[in-house]
């Protein structure tokens, strides 16, 4: 069986609490939609926020790893944006 994006799926077999499986099964009730694409709709958002949090924790440690000066150049432009976007909201 091929995906919306044109790759095979896969069966596999996972082992969930019970609580967690009732609220998915309300969830396809109330979606009309099968278990596997609830599951599989979770599984991407879930994937897709750990990408995020990843590349927050990237620019995190760039920035924690800056000199002294860039990180005061880096607050410096900060404020010149803050106060530009300031001007051009109140015009």
């Amino acid at each position: 069986m091929l995906s919306a994006g044109g790759r095979r799926k896969a069966k596999l077999t996972v082992t969930i609490s019970g609580d967690v499986l009732e609220e998915i099964d309300n969830i396809a009730r109330e979606k009309g939609t099968p278990r596997s694409r609830i599951m599989e709709e979770a599984l991407r958002e879930w994937l897709l926020e750990s990408r995020k949090k990843a590349i927050e924790r990237d620019i995190e440690a760039y920035y924690l790893s800056l000199p002294e000066d860039e990180k005061k150049e880096d607050r410096e432009w900060a404020k010149v944006a803050e106060e530009s976007a300031k001007r051009t909201w109140d015009d």
